[in-house]
């Protein structure tokens, strides 16, 4: 008797675990019904290496989001430089050794490189048809957010009327009075930053000669730097007085904290720069299981709206943008379509970056 007491208390204890094993394995509403086979392989995997050119509060929400639904993987999370992400990567992924399973960066030379050597997985997550076009640019590569550049000051240095709402606003300012801009402008540098080579490239593009002639008279007066969180810093002290072209997801946490009502920013009126922030799976990553369900629920409405919690920009139109501090639409609504410069992955930037780091250098000296 005690032994089938025993027998079906095991037994009962058996199918719990084994519904609530099912029930962490529900596949998500509108996917594919194989999916399952995605969710189970990812159990047997070795968890989630992902580097990436985010911080930790960027990361927190999504990856607390993440967790909720798969407990079983954990996630690792480096945060590094856009150009860093890519040639780490790249120098571990032939030697064996643990490497990045996802790679999220706004380095948009290299993503545009990846477009046309197959080294991403060419997957298709089922999440692409709720999101825009710019979100699967090529095979492998994927939109995680579309971030704005903006213009960052320090709110107890400038008056009113000396904040600058564009480029062109700036130009003119500095101009006027070149006691208060003369080396206390800052900006990506284009010769020393992939991420700020893609910007200044796509926005000089949209611009033309008159955005170059504007970049020379403003040039000489620039210190370039290769950190958004240096730059906002360094205004926050006094050091700069305001900033161009500064990553939005760099200022926007750092409003909230102490000091933060010293730094005030305008997103451009000319034209606001869009960065997209690419996401890929290596091909040969070693847990691309796991990968994919990260990839498709940073994708989805959930881990869209969790990524604008933690200051990106989501690129769903279906994110309630109550819920979180910007979305690509509020953004394109206050500035304007005709003044929206998105960055993406173009290859042209591979071809012109030489020649247009010469021409950045001679505008840099006011030429």
């Amino acid at each position: 008797m005690k032994h089938h007491i025993a027998a079906g208390i095991l037994a009962l204890g058996l199918a719990a675990a084994t519904a609530g094993h099912a029930q962490q394995a529900t596949v998500p509403a509108g996917y594919p019904a194989d999916y399952a086979a995605v969710i189970e392989a990812s159990r047997s995997e070795g968890g989630l290496v992902i580097y990436s050119n985010m911080a930790d509060n960027n990361w927190q929400p999504l990856l607390q989001g993440f967790r909720a639904l798969y407990p079983w993987i954990k996630v690792e999370t480096l945060d590094l430089g856009s150009g860093t992400v890519h040639s780490r990567w790249e120098a571990e992924a032939g030697s064996g050794s643990r490497t990045a399973d996802i790679l999220i960066s706004g380095a948009n030379d290299r993503w545009a490189a990846y477009a046309g050597d197959s080294k991403m997985m060419d997957y298709q997550s089922p999440e692409l048809a709720g999101l825009p076009g710019f979100a699967h640019p090529a095979p492998g590569i994927f939109t995680l957010s579309a971030d704005p550049l903006v213009i960052t000051y320090n709110a107890a240095l400038l008056p009113e009327g000396q904040r600058p709402t564009g480029f062109a606003s700036l130009v003119a300012k500095a101009v006027e009075d070149r006691g208060t801009f003369e080396g206390k402008v800052t900006t990506y540098d284009a010769a020393r930053n992939s991420f700020g080579l893609a910007a200044w490239w796509s926005y000089l593009n949209a611009k033309g000669g008159d955005g170059w002639a504007e970049l020379a008279k403003l040039g000489p007066m620039i210190r370039g730097e290769v950190s958004g969180g240096a730059m906002n810093e360094k205004i926050a002290t006094g050091e700069y007085v305001v900033g161009v072209a500064v990553s939005g997801i760099t200022i926007f946490p750092r409003l909230d904290q102490p000091g933060g009502e010293l730094l005030g920013f305008a997103f451009p009126d000319d034209g606001t720069i869009m960065m997209l922030r690419g996401m890929g799976i290596p091909k040969g990553a070693a847990n691309p299981n796991s990968a994919k369900l990260f990839v498709d629920y940073a994708l989805s409405h959930a881990g869209q709206t969790l990524i604008g919690k933690g200051g990106l920009t989501p690129l769903r139109d279906d994110v309630d943008e109550t819920e979180v501090r910007y979305t690509y639409q509020g953004i394109e609504k206050t500035v304007g379509k005709n003044n929206i410069i998105v960055a993406g992955f173009d290859k042209a930037l591979i071809a012109d970056a030489p020649a247009f780091v010469d021409k950045w250098k001679a505008a840099m000296a006011g030429h």
